[in-house]
Parts: structure tokens; C-alpha cells; sequence
């Protein structure tokens, strides 16, 4: 997502060219039980669940998973007009949780942004939960990540999800799926809707959360295997005017253990420039490189690569590959996907994780987000 110190807040020709990742670390969510209506048209609100208390739920359990439960991650965000003109707003929605830990196991529902205008607007949403200290007052704004950290230093993301429109209407992502380990989650889920754009907007999560209170099931954690890299112009390091390279992002595994899934959404879509004229073709790939990383692809400090360059062609051939989502588009239009993605596969320390963002298109601009990441149970 552009944001702050990313592509964002183009206007007109005028272009911000700084790149930020929001490689979100992965650690916690949890239970909610209050839920609130809506706070007024037009304005910032929540829209928590009707119900007040996550409930156990017999349907939602899945074998070898005892004591499921599920509660509603409910909230929406509408900007108003002093909002519209701001270069971001990150909204704050709070669920409290039972004492102890518990382990989030997954999400079922839908994120969508609903634009007024035929102009691009974004939404970063993200689960999280904050492990101690008071819980985010609902509907709090913040105009950057580093003032959220700085008011709640142990909120702790879990899985973001990206959604793009470069168009009058609605943008959605369906969302469904349940992890064989859980994430450690305490006191308080979060959800944060994050919003850079150029129009007024609507945000909502209409996510319910899984989870369970035997906080002795195996603890996972999520490597960020999520990036974002723009084609069609060159506005900073981790951009391109030529459609023909591509990008990568580099994660090295920390430890032996098992990746066992893959799981976000990827979202590419046309943006405040001209789009192709005709169809294109987004490639996005993650493969498993035993060992190391390839010397030939040259990351900065940041693990992604700030010139675009032809590493398909660099890929090891003893590499494994785990994603392949090529997702296609015609003119001006997002075209974006869930993912979940079981796996089971065995690595080492030091073994290397690349995902790799390419376009097919005769010229033209887009932007291509990956919010997938990579679900590693450390070995015991």
C-alpha cells in the first residue's frame, strides 16, 4: 500500500517517491464482547457486531482443534470531507478478550472499500491484537503507523489484507480459512482500517475470527513474504517505467521448523496513471530456494529490490515453488485475489524465501501489492 513514506498522495503529476513495506509480524489476535452501532452518516464509525458476546460455535470447530470459538471483528470507517483531504488516515476498532492466552486459528467474512468517485483510492486492513495496556478507543485516527505504534507500542499484527479500486463502486475480498496452529493472542483484538487515496470512502471488515483458548495447541508465527512494487513509471527505488522487469522480496527462514501455509491477498490494479490500453497480466510468485539466497538478486536493508531487473531468470533450478497467481485485467480495473494456500514442507535455517512481482502489459501503469505471508511452525 502507498502510504506515508510510501508511493502515496499522488496529485496531479505531482508524485510522492517514497517506499515503505509494511512487513506486518505476526503474533496475536483474540475476543471481543461488546458490539456498537453505528456512529452517524457520513462520519467516522464503528460497526461492531449486534451480539455482545463471542460465542462457541460446534460448526466452526475443526478436527484436532478443540474449544473453537468465534467472534465478529465488525467495524466500518467512512472518511469525512477534512479526512478526504489528508494524505492518510489509519482507523482503530477495539475487541476485548477473556484473561489468559489464546491461539487465532483464522478469519471467515469479507474486507471491502467502497469508492465514491472514479478515482484510486487503497485500504490496508489488518488484524492485531494489542498483548497489554488500555485497547484502542473505536474510531481513533491516527495519520501514519508510527503514531500508532508510538500510542500503542505492544499492538501486535496478524494478517493485513489490501484492497485497491481505481473506480467508482465497490471492492471486495471474500476471506475463509483456518490455520493448523494458532498465533498467540491476549487482551485485546484490533482491527485497523488504513486508508490513502483521492476520493471520499467507505471501509468495512465484515470479519469473524476463529479461535481457541487451549493455549497449548502449537504457536505458529507469519513471515513476511508481502511486498508492494509499482510498473509504469519510476517514482523511487522499488518502481519501474519498464514493464518488462520485475521485483523481489527476500525473506531468509530464521530457524528449522515447517511451513505449512500460505495465506493474505494480492491485489494489482491500475493507479493515478494511464492504464495499459488493452489486457494485462500480473505474475506473482513465491519460491523456496534451499540454503541461501541467490547472489544475483541484490536486496537493500529492507530485504526487497530497489531496481527492477529480470530475476525470473535468476531463480535457482533446485528451487521449490510454492505460489503461482497470475491475475489479469483489461484497461483500467483492479483485479485481486484471497489466498490460502496449505503446504507442508520441511526447512532450515537459512533457507531462503522470494516473491516475485512481473507484468505482461504493452505499457502502462500498476500498482502490485502481495499481502500474503508464509505460516512457519518452529521446530520443537
Amino acid at each position: 500500500m502507498f502510504s506515508g513514506t510510501k508511493f502515496g498522495g499522488f496529485a496531479g503529476a505531482c508524485l510522492t517517491v517514497l517506499f515503505s513495506l509494511l512487513a506486518l509480524q505476526n503474533l496475536s489476535v483474540a475476543q471481543a464482547m461488546a458490539g456498537k452501532a453505528p456512529a452517524g452518516d457520513g462520519s467516522s464509525c464503528c460497526v461492531h457486531s449486534d451480539g455482545a458476546a463471542a460465542d462457541s460455535d460446534p460448526a466452526a470447530q475443526t478436527a484436532g482443534t478443540p474449544d473453537t470459538s468465534n467472534l465478529p471483528l465488525h467495524a466500518s470507517a467512512t472518511l469525512t470531507p477534512d479526512q478526504v483531504s489528508q494524505p492518510e488516515v489509519i482507523f482503530l476498532y477495539s475487541f476485548p478478550l477473556p484473561p489468559g492466552e489464546q491461539r487465532f486459528l483464522g478469519l471467515k467474512g469479507a474486507v471491502s472499500l467502497t469508492s465514491q468517485k472514479a478515482l484510486f483510492n487503497e485500504s490496508l486492513d489488518t488484524v492485531a491484537t494489542n498483548t497489554s495496556g488500555a485497547c484502542p478507543a473505536d474510531g481513533s485516527t491516527f495519520p501514519n503507523y508510527t503514531a500508532v505504534y508510538a500510542a500503542y507500542p505492544n499492538l501486535q499484527p496478524l494478517q493485513s489484507f489490501i484492497l485497491k479500486n481505481p473506480l467508482k463502486g465497490t471492492s471486495k475480498v471474500d476471506i475463509d480459512y483456518i490455520m493448523p496452529v494458532g498465533l498467540p493472542i491476549s487482551d485485546c483484538m484490533v482491527v485497523m482500517l488504513d486508508w490513502e487515496g483521492d476520493s471520499k470512502v467507505t471501509m468495512r471488515s465484515d470479519l469473524t475470527m476463529t479461535y481457541t483458548t487451549d493455549s497449548t495447541l502449537p504457536a505458529g508465527t507469519l513471515l513476511p513474504t508481502n511486498q508492494e512494487f509499482v510498473f509504469g513509471i519510476y517514482i523511487g527505488p522499488g518502481s519501474t517505467a519498464n514493464d518488462a522487469l520485475s521485483f523481489v522480496q527476500e525473506t531468509r527462514i530464521p530457524q528449522a521448523g515447517t511451513l505449512l501455509a500460505l495465506v493474505g491477498d494480492i491485489s494489482d490494479s491500475t493507479f493515478d496513471i494511464p492504464p495499459p490500453p488493452g489486457n494485462w497480466e500480473t505474475t506473482n510468485d513465491i519460491y523456496l530456494v534451499p540454503g541461501h539466497c541467490p547472489s544475483d538478486i541484490h536486496v537493500n536493508g529492507g530485504g526487497w529490490t530497489p531496481k527492477g531487473g529480470h530475476y525470473y531468470a535468476d531463480i535457482p533450478h533446485d528451487a521449490q515453488h510454492l505460489l503461482n497467481m497470475p491475475l489479469k485485467g483489461f484497461h483500467a480495473m483492479d483485479a485481486q485475489t484471497f489466498v490460502y494456500q496449505p503446504i507442508d514442507v520441511q526447512v532450515q535455517r537459512g533457507d531462503c524465501l522470494l516473491t516475485l512481482f512481473g507484468l505482461k502489459a504493452p505499457k502502462g501503469g500498476i500498482d502490485s501489492e502481495n499481502q500474503v505471508k508464509t505460516l512457519f511452525l518452529p521446530a520443537q
